[in-house]
């Protein structure tokens, strides 16, 4: 016996909300992934302008440490990552295994300031520097 042409009309039907269904779950599989890798994306993108303050921090600690005392003090804007550098310099007062004060050392700090979606953010580094009296005044 052959089936009638409705039981054909419903296995068709069947079979189209097959292939909607399968095409609505691969949707939101793909959905899914999309903004999974978006997130990804901005994490990335995060951690690479923290690296970036980072060497903006060691290059200023670079660059200070071979002025003379006087010019140390600094600030400076770097408009690409909207940061400011802000360098100080004090007496490191630091004394050997003796007890005697070693004399022309120096703390140089460099604090980095910026604003992220998180409010204000600080970093800082620090080193001590030996500036002998006939460099300072170079």
């Amino acid at each position: 016996m052959r089936p009638t042409r409705v039981q054909d009309s419903n296995q068709q039907g069947w079979a189209l909300f097959d292939v909607v269904m399968a095409i609505t779950v691969f949707a939101i599989a793909v959905t899914g992934i999309v903004v999974q890798l978006g997130q990804i994306g901005e994490g990335s993108a995060a951690f690479a302008k923290d690296r970036l303050i980072q060497y903006g921090i060691e290059s200023m600690l670079t660059e200070v440490k071979h002025r003379p005392v006087n010019e140390m003090t600094m600030e400076v804007f770097d408009e690409n990552l909207a940061v400011t550098y802000a360098t100080t310099v004090e007496d490191a007062n630091l004394s050997n295994v003796d007890g005697e004060a070693l004399e022309d050392m120096y703390k140089v700090k460099v604090t980095a300031t910026w604003d992220d979606d998180g409010g204000e953010q600080v970093e800082t580094a620090e080193i001590f520097v030996y500036q002998p009296e006939e460099r300072q005044g170079r």
